[in-house]
């Protein structure tokens, strides 16, 4: 297959030589009794491409183009977008214009990417804010994914890009392997201030608090959520939280899932299962679980399902009990049952899919259905769920209650957005009647609440 800058190259090369016209002069010529010139320039022209089209025909899989990024800024959205301020070695960078302009670079809406010219591999998408990026849970991260990662990360006031910098200098430290890091990528993002450039916002926002409930509540989850993927350079993605821990060699178990099972053009996506384990037991395994340890820790009700007390129905996938008594493979694959989302409103269904699955809702706020609302939309949009044997993503759970999450802030936040969230539901609604009229049977109903 043709990567499209092969294609693009071998296109202008075509151009270039104009192969229909130059053929025509040459039998022109061969009647004035100059063949042998025009012989030279075909045998010449003919050499030139054969080696160019087998150049392309040893490549046995499609490659992304591989832009470099020189740009400082991207503004998108009222928002000012710093891509690679960090990037390991083995990092594909991705530019959105051209970098001979003096500018900074001007996204107006998020581009539809083709999977199929974008590399064959599996990149994690994640996101923090500054203030919340914790160095341990980051490096913990790195180790346990073992494959690239595109993390985004909202600065505001004093925890800025140096901040941010910083703290990524410290993960690197903690690493027992270095390698790790080698395909990790970080990106910051931080508030336009106005018609301000993005380097005096920059300054500007440095001298705001951002410890109080207002940063909370205005906090662009999705907005984060869709940079991160912006930024990213694989055929297949994965969606988590900067302090979410997967399953012992999660990477390299569902990458070949994926490849099987779910193809350039489809509409599917794999499915698999959320846990919430005492961070002592994690860390006794090295956050290296496989489901044995997950039984085990199950046993010593050390573990659950995520939120299974606080929101039961936000993170349950059925038939837990058989997938537990499953034998455990080192080659796992689908867990054979039909998904059916039509009586899941608040599911948060953790999967992993194609690159064009959709977008994140930037209108849901932070705190309110943010998260499910993609989930609503792949429901809409015709998406088939296909769950997958033994593989896991689990988030520590604390013996000390006050840790870095402040739950009574988060609530109040949650409480200023209310009406953000009922306005982006109905202009939602509405657009998930237009885009998909036919699967409203099929999926939650809106009006839920």
């Amino acid at each position: 297959m043709i990567s499209k800058s092969e294609h693009c190259f071998l296109t202008d090369f075509k151009n270039f030589f104009d192969f229909k016209n130059f053929f025509g002069v040459a039998q022109y010529k061969s009647r004035m009794k100059t063949r042998s010139v025009a012989h030279i320039f075909v045998l010449l022209a003919i050499i030139i491409y054969g080696a160019c089209a087998l150049l392309v025909l040893i490549r046995s899989t499609p490659t992304p183009v591989k832009f470099i990024v020189e740009k400082r800024w991207v503004i998108y959205n009222g928002f000012c977008l710093r891509p690679y301020v960090h990037a390991g070695r083995d990092v594909t960078l991705r530019l959105l214009s051209s970098p001979t302009d003096p500018n900074d670079a001007l996204l107006t809406k998020l581009p539809w990417d083709d999977p199929s010219t974008f590399e064959d591999d599996l990149t994690l998408l994640s996101h923090t804010s500054a203030s919340a990026l914790d160095e341990k849970y980051l490096a913990e991260l790195v180790t346990n994914w073992r494959g690239p990662i595109s993390l985004a990360v909202f600065c505001q006031g004093r925890f800025d890009e140096e901040y941010v910098l910083d703290k990524i200098d410290r993960v690197l430290g903690l690493l027992d392997n270095p390698e790790d890091a080698s395909k990790l990528s970080v990106h910051i993002m931080l508030d336009r201030v106005g018609k301000l450039s993005c380097d005096q916002s920059e300054s500007q926002l440095r001298e705001e608090s951002s410890e109080d409930t207002t940063f909370f509540a205005s906090y662009p989850i999705n907005t984060v959520r869709n940079v991160a993927r912006l930024f990213s350079a694989s055929t297949y993605i994965a969606l988590a939280d900067s302090d979410f821990l997967f399953s012992a060699g999660f990477y390299d178990k569902v990458l070949p899932i994926l490849r099987r099972n779910i193809p350039i053009g489809s509409k599917k996506a794999l499915l698999y299962r959320i846990f919430e384990i005492s961070e002592t037991e994690a860390q006794n395994r090295h956050h290296q679980l496989n489901k044995t340890d997950l039984k085990e820790v199950m046993k010593l009700r050390k573990g659950r399902v995520f939120h299974v007390r606080e929101h039961p129905h936000g993170h349950v996938v059925p038939n837990l009990t058989q997938w537990l008594r499953a034998p455990e493979s080192n080659e796992p694959g689908l867990f054979n049952f039909t998904v059916d989302l039509r009586e899941r409103y608040s599911w948060e269904f953790q999967f992993t899919g194609l690159r064009d699955v959709p977008y994140f809702d930037e209108a849901f706020p932070y705190r309110y259905h943010n998260n499910v609302a993609l989930r609503w939309e792949v429901c809409r949009a015709g998406y088939q769920l296909l769950p997958i044997e033994d593989l896991f993503v689990y988030h520590t759970l604390e013996e000390n209650k006050n840790g870095k999450d402040d739950m009574k802030l988060k609530n109040r936040a949650m409480n200023r957005n209310r009406y953000k969230f009922f306005r982006a539901k109905k202009a939602f609604a509405a657009r998930m009647q237009r885009l998909y009229p036919d699967t409203i049977e099929n999926c939650p109903d809106l009006n839920h609440d």
